[in-house]
């Protein structure tokens, strides 16, 4: 499943990246600490859908819809 498809309060693991995922964006992913086996905890989603804010190693990070779908997560 991927990170856009969590509900508000769910915690899931970061599992990987999309395979179409570029090496910018899989770096930039990487230094905002979306790591493999990192727990993520969507914390809620903007009124009208963009952005969706996660918990990330005691960080509020906002992703837009678009790049939540790029990165795996189990739960």
């Amino acid at each position: 499943m991927s990170l856009d498809d969590l509900q508000d309060g769910q915690t899931a693991v970061l599992d990987g990246y999309d395979a179409a995922l570029s090496g910018a964006w899989r770096r930039r992913f990487e230094d905002l600490g979306l790591l493999p086996d990192t727990p993520v905890r969507r914390v809620r989603r903007a009124p009208l859908g963009d952005p969706i804010a996660f918990e990330v190693r005691g960080t509020l990070l906002c992703l837009r819809h678009a790049e939540a779908r790029l990165v795996r997560v189990r739960k």
